[in-house]
């Protein structure tokens, strides 16, 4: 007599555990990209400054490459005390170290990597106070000693892309928590984030002109 032989039906696709939602906060591909150039312009800057501060140690005397006149500076900044701020220690040593952990950040959102809201708020809190410190030198070189470092001016510059941009998108996508109702503003109107940037940099830009009209005259006309 034949026997029945019952098969076992494999489980079919639509019957296997759901794969688990991906953890963590990844950025858009353009934000990654603004983190690179700001990371790589903003190290630049602080590398170069970092050489030209030990070329002035060697020799005090030292005409600076980034010397182009009397109010267009380096070393005319490098001489106060606004220079080295923490532990009397240069700043640009401390940029150097900041704008390195940018490049991770970007490295890491380049590669499509999400992280964690704290390691996004950590991140975020630390590029907003170096958007602060960035400001109070920025006053203070041009408003209190008179001078524009031109190295300087380009951290200006890579802040005021950064931080805005980066707190925007943070706050928006639920990287960084905040209340509900800025949340969903600031993820609606997310993608003008650069205007933000933007007007930062020209009042940064039209203060430098308004109160050392003569740094125009010179780079436009020669004197």
């Amino acid at each position: 007599m034949a026997t029945k032989q019952t098969a076992r039906i494999a489980p079919t696709d639509d019957a296997a555990a759901p794969a688990a939602a991906p953890t963590g906060y990844l950025p858009p591909l353009w934000l990654a990209i603004v983190l690179a150039v700001t990371g790589a312009a903003g190290l630049l800057a602080a590398f170069t400054l970092a050489v030209e501060r030990v070329h002035l140690l060697e020799d005090p005397e030292a005409t600076l490459g980034c010397d182009i006149s009397p109010l267009v500076t380096c070393s005319g900044v490098m001489a106060e005390p606004q220079a080295r701020v923490f532990l009397d220690i240069p700043n640009p040593f401390f940029g150097i170290i900041c704008f390195t952990a940018v490049l991770v950040m970007a490295a890491l959102a380049l590669g499509r990597v999400r992280l964690p809201r704290w390691i996004w708020t950590t991140f975020t809190v630390g590029v907003l106070l170096g958007l602060v410190f960035a400001l109070w030198l920025w006053q203070q070189s041009v408003f209190v000693l008179g001078v524009v470092c031109p190295w300087c001016f380009l951290v200006y510059m890579t802040m005021s892309a950064l931080a805005p941009t980066l707190t925007i998108w943070a706050i928006g996508s639920g990287a960084v928590p905040a209340p509900a109702p800025v949340r969903r503003v600031l993820a609606h109107w997310g993608e003008w984030s650069w205007v933000v940037s933007l007007l930062l940099a020209m009042t940064i830009v039209l203060a430098i002109v308004l109160r050392l009209p003569d740094i125009p005259r010179f780079l436009i006309l020669g004197y």
